[in-house]
């Protein structure tokens, strides 16, 4: 039963090949195809997420039957079957958001680059061989740099360009990562760079890891590799926006923390850490001053976006189980809110036209119930208690003190200082301020509605009562922590050595 896990890899894969055939039958049945399979990926994604955590076992999947390292395998843990799910669940709320957000002409490439889109993230999770993370990584990112540019606009094929030349940029160092471990090791399965991680030479074991830090930063959209993300986020379709802050930064920080933990043996691992708090940290002030200035809501909530980032990235580089788990319950929590965030400032727009602050004075009145999602989401990011992410900032606080980082500490709190100040603002335009035109109440999309009602209520869930997302979120992060358990869990090859 488990082989049909692979049908998360396949299923969006041989969908995307059939869009052109679903065009021909007609150009209306392409984005409720769109619809309909990742509807049918979430159900498949629930199930091993089911089976994942119930069995307590991982899933592992051996192409063509060769055991690693011969064979390339997929490894669906804690942490893969969860986020596979979060991947699906994203991707069908957004591809019925695309029903009415989409407009330009050809759908049918929208529809295949949202698969395609989908695949990587779920790959990226899901592989356990290095050199398939690049692959899975190149398909994301290469739907990622279309999808950006899909509006057609100057400014979309401007920060197209960003992200292609700063994705090329990252790709490189990845690859070259990758082969200096290669190059030292003599494997490229997973399993068994973990297990002779600690026979690397120290220097090259630092250069190699520093490579693929700075090669997966583009995705996860740490600092200096970020100047893409603010444009690509105003730039692209509303719901791709959704999706690359949900998912497809999430994909680039597993890989970032799996790799990390695998090689945790290596003598100047701690280096590796050093450079990642620092890079964590730039990436948090950064995001957080430019999001104090901005007039462009959708791009004060993609800079908010990056800070984020850096708090997760921030919580890996702690080195403990106890900052994996925090961050990890944080990459949860931000994928539910900036979803509701970025779909809900997407809705604004195709109704009134702008997401500047202008367009947002007066909301409340106008879209409630739109202006309410915004609100809940506003106030969770900032930490206040009772909301979801609130938990998420404690753990980050709680792991920062017991590795006696009181830095770490300061940067929490003081950026959630900044938060305050520019989304409070924010609420204020839209529930205390008149707009500028008169402007009548709109009757909202049912649908929309109750799909930001939906993840209002998981904010909420979480907030109040936060032990079982957090149990779920310790067996995940044990998934990456523990790297013994990993290395015993993949059937490798007895008698294959490099």
């Amino acid at each position: 039963m488990s082989q049909y896990a692979s049908l998360l890899i396949a299923l969006p894969l041989i969908s995307a090949f059939f869009v052109p055939i679903i065009k021909a039958i007609g150009k209306k049945v392409v984005m409720p195809f769109l619809v309909l399979i990742t509807a049918i990926q979430m159900g498949m994604a629930t199930w091993v997420f089911n089976e994942v955590y119930t069995t307590g076992k991982p899933i592992i999947i051996m192409a063509g039957g060769f055991r690693p390292p011969v064979g390339i395998n997929l490894y669906i843990g804690h942490f893969a079957a969860l986020f596979v799910l979060i991947i699906a669940v994203a991707s069908f709320f957004m591809a019925i958001f695309s029903m009415k957000a989409i407009t330009v002409e050809p759908k049918d490439k929208y529809a295949m680059l949202s698969l395609l889109l989908m695949l990587g993230a779920t790959g990226m999770i899901s592989t356990g061989d290095i050199f398939n993370l690049f692959v899975f990584m190149e398909i994301t990112a290469i739907s990622a740099y279309a999808l950006t540019a899909y509006n057609k606009s100057g400014e979309a094929s401007e920060a197209a360009m960003k992200y292609i030349v700063l994705g090329g940029i990252g790709s490189s160092f990845f690859l070259v990562g990758i082969a200096l471990i290669y190059g030292s090791l003599g494997t490229l399965n997973m399993a068994q760079i973990a297990q002779l991680a600690g026979q690397m030479n120290p220097t090259v074991a630092q250069a190699a890891l520093a490579m693929l830090v700075f090669g997966l930063g583009v995705e996860a959209e740490l600092f200096p590799l970020n100047a893409w993300a603010p444009d690509a986020y105003q730039a692209a379709p509303h719901p791709v926006t959704a999706m690359f802050s949900a998912f497809v930064v999430k994909a680039g920080l597993y890989a970032l923390a799996r790799i990390l933990y695998l090689t945790h043996a290596v003598g100047s691992w701690g280096h590796i850490l050093r450079l990642l708090i620092i890079l964590g940290t730039l990436t948090v002030v950064i995001g957080e001053f430019s999001a104090l200035r901005q007039t462009n809501v959708k791009r004060m909530f993609a800079y908010s976006s990056i800070s984020q980032v850096g708090f997760i990235a921030v919580g890996f580089a702690l080195g403990t189980q106890a900052g994996v788990s925090a961050s990890i319950f944080h990459m949860v929590n931000h994928a539910i809110v900036k979803a509701l965030m970025f779909m809900a400032v997407g809705y604004v727009a195709l109704e009134l036209g702008g997401v500047t602050l202008e367009d947002f004075k007066g909301l409340g009145k106008v879209m409630p119930l739109t202006a309410f999602a915004i609100t809940v989401g506003a106030i969770s990011i900032i930490g206040i208690p009772l909301f979801n992410v609130f938990w998420s900032k404690i753990q980050l606080i709680l792991a920062a003190m017991k590795a006696g980082k009181s830095g770490v500490i300061a940067l929490i709190l003081g950026a959630s200082l900044v938060e305050a100040v520019y989304y409070i603002r924010l609420i204020h335009l839209m529930w205390f301020e008149e707009g500028s035109r008169e402007r009548t109440r709109i009757k909202e999309n049912f649908v929309f509605g109750t799909i930001m009602l939906l993840l209002v209520a998981l904010i909420i869930i979480i907030g109040v009562a936060p032990n079982m997302t957090w149990n779920i979120v310790q067996k995940a992060s044990a998934d990456i922590y523990n790297v013994a358990q990993y290395i015993k869990n993949v059937p490798l090859l007895p008698g294959v050595s490099p």
